[in-house]
C-alpha cells in the first residue's frame, strides 16, 4: 500500500475507533472532509514548530504507556481537558497500531503471534511535538501505524513576528509533520496529510521518533 493512498484511510480508521488498549476516552466519530496532501518528498530541512497558544487548555496527561501486540489493534487517544460546558475535551492526539502492524522490536528481533511491546508517549508542555519510545521499533511497511496531531489550540502567530495575518494563513498550508531521528542530523519533514478544515495533520509511521507539527 502506497503512503498516498494509506494516509486517507488512517484518518477515517483514527476517528472511528471504538475500543482501545490503552487507558483514556475516545471521542465520538467524526467525518472529516477530503484534505490536503503534503508534498510526498521528503528532505533534511530546517523546521518550525508550532507552540501550543497561552489560552490553550491543559492535555489530560503528558505521558501515557500501554502495551502493543503484534495479533491486535491498539489505540491510543489524549484530548485536551474539557472547557466549561463540555463534557470530553478537544482531541489532540490519536496513534493507531494495526494488527499484525508491529515488525520488529526494539531489541532488534522479529516480532510474532502474542509478542507485545510497552510503548510510552511522552508529549512536550510547550511545543506540539511527541516522542515515541522504545527506539528501535519498527512497524510493517503493510500494515503501518498511523499518528494524527490537531492543531486547532495551537499559536496562531505561526511565524512569531507578533502579528496574526494573512503570512500566518498561508503557512497554516505548509503545515506538516518532521521527525528527529537522530539529534546529529536534525529534523526531516515526512509525507502529511494536512486538514486545514479540521485543523489536523495525519501521517503514517513505520519507526519510532520524535514527531512535531511544523511549518
Amino acid at each position: 500500500m502506497s503512503l498516498r493512498h494509506s494516509l486517507i484511510p488512517l484518518a477515517l480508521a483514527l476517528f472511528a475507533a471504538g475500543c482501545s488498549d490503552a487507558t483514556g476516552p475516545l471521542p465520538a466519530a467524526i467525518q472529516p472532509p477530503l484534505a490536503q496532501t503534503a508534498s510526498l518528498s521528503s528532505s533534511w530541512t530546517d523546521v518550525h514548530i508550532l507552540q501550543q497558544a497561552p489560552t490553550a487548555p491543559p492535555l489530560e496527561t503528558y505521558q501515557v504507556s500501554f502495551w502493543a501486540r503484534h495479533d491486535r489493534e491498539s489505540t491510543v487517544a489524549v484530548n485536551y481537558l474539557p472547557a466549561a460546558g463540555q463534557t470530553v475535551g478537544q482531541p489532540f492526539l490519536r496513534f493507531r497500531i494495526p494488527k499484525f502492524g508491529l515488525k520488529w522490536g526494539p531489541d532488534g528481533r522479529r516480532v510474532y503471534g502474542t509478542d507485545s511491546v510497552l510503548i510510552t508517549l511522552t508529549i512536550d508542555t510547550l511545543r506540539l511535538s511527541v516522542d515515541f519510545q522504545p527506539s528501535g521499533v519498527v512497524f510493517s511497511d503493510v500494515f503501518s501505524a498511523g499518528l494524527v496531531i490537531w492543531y486547532v489550540n495551537a499559536n496562531p502567530d505561526l511565524n512569531g513576528d507578533g502579528v496574526v495575518d494573512s503570512t500566518d494563513q498561508m503557512l497554516e498550508q505548509q503545515l506538516a509533520l518532521s521527525e528527529e531521528p537522530t539529534k546529529v542530523n536534525g529534523w526531516f519533514k515526512v509525507a502529511t496529510k494536512n486538514d486545514t478544515t479540521q485543523k489536523y495533520v495525519a501521517t503514517d509511521v513505520y519507526h519510532f521518533s520524535e514527531y512535531a507539527v511544523s511549518w
